[in-house]
C-alpha cells in the first residue's frame, strides 16, 4: 500500500509538476542514505514505474537509472519559475509590491528609476496587459486592482534603460 500512495504522488507530481508554465527544470531524487541525484528535464525521456517496487529514469542518451521504490526518499522539482528571465544583478531590487497577496490596492515601490519616466504593467499569466499607466516624479504608486479575479499576475516596469518584472497574487 505505501509503494502505491508514493507511485500515485510521484504521478500526480508528474502530471501537475511538469507543465510549462510552472518551468520546473530539475527533477531531484533523493535516496534514503543520504545520495541525491539531479536530472536535468531535457535529459529525460521517461520516467516509468514497471511494478510497484521500481521505479525507472530513461535519460535521452538511452541510458537508464533504476530505483528501488522502498529506497527513494522523496522526489522533488527544483527551479520552480514562471519561465520569466530573471533580471540582471544591475536591475535587481528596483521593484517592490506589497501586501503580496493583494486583496484590493496593490502599491508599487521603484527604487532606481532615476529622473526617467517609468512604465508599470499589470499582466495576466498569459501575458495580456490589464492596466498600464505612465509614472514619473514619484517612486511610490498605488493601483486598484480588486476588479481583477483571484490568480498569479505579473508586474512589469520599464524605466527606459532596464525592465523587470515580479509575480502577485491577487485574493
Amino acid at each position: 500500500m505505501k509503494h502505491k500512495l508514493l507511485k500515485l504522488n510521484v504521478l500526480l507530481l508528474l502530471e501537475l509538476g511538469l507543465t510549462p508554465l510552472q518551468g520546473e527544470t530539475t527533477l531531484n531524487v533523493k535516496a534514503t542514505g543520504g545520495t541525491q541525484t539531479a536530472y536535468s528535464l531535457t535529459t529525460i525521456r521517461k520516467l516509468t514505474f514497471p511494478c510497484t517496487c521500481n521505479m525507472t529514469v530513461t535519460k535521452t542518451t538511452a541510458t537508464t537509472d533504476k530505483y528501488t521504490l522502498s529506497g527513494v526518499r522523496y522526489l522533488n522539482f527544483s527551479d520552480m519559475g514562471t519561465g520569466i528571465a530573471s533580471p540582471s544583478a544591475a536591475v535587481k531590487g528596483i521593484l517592490h509590491l506589497y501586501p503580496n497577496p493583494v486583496t484590493d490596492v496593490l502599491n508599487i515601490e521603484l527604487s532606481a528609476t532615476g529622473s526617467r519616466p517609468a512604465t508599470v504593467e499589470l499582466l495576466s499569466i498569459e501575458g495580456k496587459v490589464l492596466y498600464k499607466g505612465q509614472f514619473a516624479g514619484t517612486r511610490s504608486y498605488q493601483i486598484n486592482v480588486s476588479q481583477f479575479r483571484q490568480g498569479i499576475y505579473l508586474c512589469r516596469v520599464n524605466n527606459g534603460t532596464s525592465i523587470e518584472t515580479t509575480k502577485f497574487c491577487k485574493q
